[in-house]
């Protein structure tokens, strides 16, 4: 199988950050787990193409906690969030840290993998900023 590209997993559940680690895998890509703290070097790093990020609202709320009012988004790395529930203040606290997709739990069916797909395929052909939220 073919490497389909890089996805860092900043998720603080462990069940479901292992399983996405292992539905991505299956499919070709390469993961690699990251929390708040390694999120900010990750996304300030040069330009990443064929690499995104999966994120859930609870490591986006401790990066904002942190003192960060915005994620430190490079937009050559799109990131998707993962929410209990879409507010618009949390789309707009979203949309103005730089998330590139806000996806809703539960996320049923393929969704999550045509999202990682359709950003990295995005990134790659542009290396700018991809979906709307």
């Amino acid at each position: 199988m073919s490497h389909a590209g890089t996805v860092l997993i900043a998720v603080r559940d462990g069940t479901l950050a292992d399983s996405l680690r292992f539905s991505l895998e299956l499919e070709g890509y390469e993961t690699r787990f990251c929390d708040e703290h390694a999120l900010s070097p990750i996304l300030r790093a040069p330009s990443r193409h064929g690499t995104c990020v999966v994120l859930d609202q609870d490591v986006f709320s401790r990066v904002a906690e942190a003192g960060e009012s915005e994620l430190p988004c490079n937009p050559c790395v799109p990131v998707i969030l993962m929410v209990s529930q879409k507010t618009e203040q949390l789309l707009a606290k979203a949309k103005s840290g730089g998330v590139t997709k806000v996806l809703e739990k539960p996320i049923l069916g393929g969704v999550m993998l045509e999202t990682i797909r359709q950003v990295i395929e995005k990134n790659g052909r542009s290396g700018g900023p991809l979906l709307p939220s």
